[in-house]
């Protein structure tokens, strides 16, 4: 209840300013604590539940160490490391793309030979059960049976279960909705247009009803791309470790994931490693077939040609002839065979079709160092390149690099190239002149002793060509046997190394209650920001400078005149404080107290007549004036007639006298409105209203207006100017700030 002297001053609001009240806040919340208890109470019921059904999750990882125990620590592969550029860091980045390969993967899926996926109902959430299936399903390879689609079985009783399915699948280019349920039975087929497989229980089949499971068919392909979502990779910036990670509520079949990936992953590594000795062992067998008919055939010839010219031996000129022609032969065949190797190797290079048939130099007998770790690195990057093109576009970083290095290779190999096959000829050439002059000695001797010596020449040379290659073919199977992997497995997968992802229990039932908390208290301070209405003192005392007369309780009584039927009460006792307040407030003489509202429903005839009650029982003499005509209430507060009032006097039909009414309550008297005029403005602004106040000020002490609310006519603002003191009404919860 705010006051104003009536001294022609404007009602000046005051500027409100933006500092957080939290006296404020604190009401707020307490006023609205049912929200907040029952936000706690749903908060940490869902976080208990978020605890009892999530599954747990956990993160499943193994680490590789990248090493290169196959080059060693000589000059050749420091040599080319320095010319190729190599670093550490674009090797690990190569592996991670193997492991990244949709073939390696999908090599992994396959392997493992996942036929199902099966779930549990635990409440509402569905949990994998892998490897804890409570059924055996053997597919039939007559059925459809498509993957991805959910089946749900419920087992009914020992010998029977509820099969049915409600989803869509993918049938040449076309959706398809497969819907159905049936009753089926433990051990025989089920068959339909779409399914064919039998389902038997694992264990005894009277535990199983009451549960509810289902299952689908694994798609191999989506699997793979599935895991090539979820696997991350990494690796140390300053070491050579790659590490693997998944996160997993299933712990045990990534563990097995990541385990097959790995030893797949390490199977090809080291298929990539031996790939050029095998290609070399298969070169040496497919000489050897030829070589071995050759040699076959040449000791036939000379065994022969012996025995029936009946020859022994060859005289010392003819064996000398013979070993420095052999020779010739012998290094000839070697330089023609290099000079092949050269020219063939020329016309593989940037072929990369051709790449499967490069063959390690040293194979042929060539010994350049150079030459023997350049096409050994080319054939790594080519097997490399094949692996990543599976999963890799043209622009991917890696491939573009790896690209790179297998041209810069190609360059370097074809400059090399030149000049080993200049040397190369130019020794065969050579090779031919000093056969030409040995072979005309030949032509000199005996006839018999020239087909002796040719056949015996032809038989040895394809005997030490034959021995040699049997040698390099022996090598090589000794470097296959003792080829190893450079890759190391540091931690392989396992329940062990689990971390677990899930946070505390007690964090979750924190967080709960928090947000339970949180979420109704910004929904009541939201509530309050949008709300117009005046709920706290302070609301009023930053709104408008005039002084605040005192606060008075909410009344639950039926009774208007709660001050008479209980005098005790503290509402009462509120009416005495403001009492006691207006006569510090009201200067001599001064007897006219206006009350005012701003809008209906605000209370201003209950504590127009409780003030003029409390007035009246410090007896002082009080007459209360009903001056909203348009809806009269004080009538019926104190029972009274209406038949004449106030309205009737302002007309001229009544006098003062005929209008003042009596109470019950020692010394209360009443103006009632009287009936409802057309024009209670008009008649409030006649001298006769004046002239009724100044005769009530000779008979009373206190004069109480009960006026119109302001907002709706201007009744009030007319009665104002008459008052001494004018008292607002503002009800918590109705008044708005916006009046």
């Amino acid at each position: 209840m705010t006051a104003n002297n009536n001294n022609n001053q404007p009602y000046n609001t005051i500027e409100q300013d933006d500092e957080i009240d939290l006296k404020r806040l604190l009401f707020l919340l307490l006023r609205k604590w049912y929200w907040l208890v029952m936000g706690l109470f749903l908060g940490i019921t869902g976080a208990y539940l978020f605890v009892k059904y999530t599954p747990d999750k956990y993160q499943v990882n193994t680490s590789l160490l990248v090493t290169d125990e196959s080059k060693g620590f000589d000059l050749e592969n420091l040599f080319m490391d320095g010319m190729m550029g190599s670093s550490g860091i674009a090797s690990l980045q190569n592996e991670l793309e193997f492991l990244r390969s949709y073939t390696l993967n999908h090599q992994a899926v396959d392997n493992l030979n996942w036929q199902t996926f099966w779930q549990k109902k635990n409440l509402i959430i569905w949990n994998g059960i892998y490897l804890n299936e409570p059924f055996i399903l053997n597919k039939s390879g007559e059925g459809l049976n498509p993957a991805g689609i959910p089946i749900y079985i419920t087992p009914l009783s020992e010998t029977e279960y509820d099969i049915s399915v409600d989803g869509e699948i993918k049938l040449e280019g076309q959706n398809v909705k497969i819907e159905f349920s049936e009753i089926a039975k433990y051990g025989e087929p089920f068959r339909n247009e779409y399914f064919n497989f039998t389902l038997t229980p694992k264990e005894n089949s009277s535990d199983l009803p009451g549960e509810w499971y289902r299952f689908s068919f694994i798609n191999k392909s989506k699997l793979t791309t599935d895991y090539l979502k979820r696997v991350t990779t990494d690796y140390g910036k300053e070491s050579e470790v790659i590490k693997l990670s998944v996160e997993s509520t299933e712990p045990l079949r990534d563990i097995h994931y990541l385990n097959e990936l790995v030893r797949v992953y390490l199977k090809l590594k080291l298929n990539l490693q031996t790939q050029t000795q095998k290609r070399s062992l298969e070169f040496i067998d497919s000489q050897l077939s030829g070589i071995s008919s050759d040699l076959t055939a040449a000791e036939n010839t000379f065994t022969e040609f012996r025995s029936k010219n009946q020859i022994i031996d060859l005289s010392s000129q003819g064996s000398l002839i013979m070993e420095q022609l052999k020779e010739i032969e012998q290094e000839k065949s070697q330089m023609q065979m290099q000079l092949d190797y050269f020219k063939n190797l020329q016309r593989y290079l940037g072929n990369i079709q051709s790449a499967d048939q490069l063959v390690a130099p040293s194979v042929v007998g060539i010994t350049d160092a150079t030459l023997n770790a350049l096409v050994l690195k080319l054939s790594e990057l080519y097997s490399r390149r094949k692996v990543l093109a599976f999963s890799a576009y043209e622009n991917n970083p890696s491939l573009i690099l790896l690209n790179q290095e297998i041209e810069q290779v190609n360059q370097q190999l074809r400059e090399i190239l030149v000049n080993l096959i200049d040397n190369t000829q130019l020794s065969v050439n050579t090779l031919n002149l000093r056969y030409t002059r040995i072979n005309n000695q030949l032509n000199n001797m005996p006839e018999q002793e020239q087909q002796l010596i040719n056949i015996q020449r032809q038989y040895e040379l394809t005997n030490e060509i034959y021995t040699y290659l049997l040698q390099r073919r022996a090598e090589l199977e000794i470097s296959l046997a003792a080829a190893i992997v450079d890759i190391q497995v540091i931690d392989p997968a396992q329940f062990e190394r689990l971390i677990p992802l899930n946070k505390s229990p007690m964090l979750i039932l924190l967080i709960g209650a928090f947000l339970g908390l949180l979420l109704p208290g910004v929904l009541i301070l939201l509530v309050d920001l949008l709300d117009n209405s005046i709920h706290l003192q302070e609301d009023i005392e930053k709104l408008t400078p005039l002084p605040i007369l005192g606060n008075v309780l909410h009344s639950t009584d039926k009774s208007e005149l709660v001050v008479i039927h209980h005098p005790r009460a503290p509402i009462t006792e509120s009416y005495r404080t403001i009492r006691t307040n207006l006569q510090f407030k009201l200067q001599d003489k001064q007897k006219v107290i206006g009350l005012h509202s701003v809008q209906p429903g605000e209370g201003k005839s209950f504590n127009a007549t409780n003030l003029a009650c409390i007035m009246a029982m410090n007896d002082k003499k009080t007459v209360i004036i009903g001056v909203d005509m348009r809806k009269p209430r004080l009538n019926n507060i104190f029972n009274l007639a209406n038949t004449k009032g106030l309205s009737n006097y302002l007309a001229g039909q009544s006098s003062s006298k005929a209008i003042l009414q009596q109470t019950e309550i020692e010394n209360l008297s009443v103006i009632a409105s009287g009936p409802i005029p057309p024009n209670p403005a008009e008649l409030i602004e006649r001298p006769a209203f004046s002239q009724l106040l100044e005769e009530l000020k000779a008979q009373f002490d206190y004069i109480i207006i009960d006026n119109a609310p302001v907002s709706r006519v201007t009744d009030g603002l007319i009665t104002s100017r008459h008052s001494d003191l004018n008292l607002f009404i503002l009800r918590y919860g109705v008044s708005k700030k916006a009046s």
